[in-house]
């Protein structure tokens, strides 16, 4: 077969033709098709690359947080262990305060409840005591122990202090206030008269009782007169025995 030189020249002249064509009309758009495509995938690597930085940033602060904030709580919870201990310790003080402060005053109201038990007994014993002595000298009490007593009061009369005087005298001259003078047996004339001479005398005036009986004096007198009280009967005097020991 020979070659047709004509025909190979218009074939090679053609496909000169095509890439001309291919090459003005077609690769040049292609590439620049992929030149954009190129670049957009080169921003879209680039702002993914930005993304996984950005990520990794906010991963490493969140780590860093984290870790701080553990560090925190940490702190926070050692603090909080520490109040609280010391807030224990200060409820535990302060309860052992309270408690010892009620020992002691359960201490002093058993003291007192004891005080008081005792003091209660001894008064018991002193009535007691008192009621017996008063029954027995009940027994042998008489006019001439009387006698004795009243004996007693007139002396004592002379011994009175200015403001008993006074007093005295003060009610010796009201009607109201006169002197009263319980007896526990009926006095005599003469007894009676001993014993208003006294009161004259202690009272510088002239001095007028009123004369009552009560047995429960046992022997012995009372003088009222006015605020002033005089006592010398076994009454009285065991009265003021029993209080005295108290």
């Amino acid at each position: 077969m020979a070659l047709d030189w004509s025909t190979f020249l218009l074939e090679v002249v053609n496909f000169l033709i095509l890439v001309w064509i291919l090459k003005r009309f077609l690769y040049a758009p292609v590439k620049a098709a992929i030149e954009r495509r190129r670049e957009r995938l080169e921003a879209v690597l680039a702002e993914a690359d930005a993304q996984r930085a950005e990520a990794d940033r906010l991963r490493a602060d969140y780590e860093a947080r984290q870790q701080q904030w553990e560090r925190e709580r940490a702190s926070a919870r050692a603090d909080l262990e520490q109040e609280m201990g010391a807030e224990r310790a200060r409820r535990l003080q302060e309860l052992e305060q309270e408690l010892g402060r009620r020992r002691e005053r359960e201490t002093t109201l058993d003291e007192r409840r004891r005080d008081e038990a005792e003091r209660r007994s001894e008064e018991a014993a002193l009535t007691l005591a008192a009621g017996f002595a008063a029954k027995l000298l009940a027994r042998v009490a008489d006019q001439a122990l009387e006698a004795r007593l009243l004996a007693l009061a007139v002396e004592d009369l002379a011994s009175l202090s200015e403001d008993h005087r006074k007093a005295l005298a003060t009610a010796a001259r009201e009607e109201a206030t006169a002197p009263r003078v319980l007896s526990a047996y009926a006095l005599n004339d003469v007894q009676r008269a001993d014993l208003e001479s006294a009161l004259s005398r202690a009272a510088e005036t002239e001095v007028r009782c009123r004369f009552a009986e009560d047995p429960e004096l046992i022997a012995g007198i009372r003088i009222d007169a006015g605020a002033l009280v005089m006592r010398a009967n076994l009454r009285d005097e065991l009265r003021y025995f029993a209080e005295a020991a108290r």
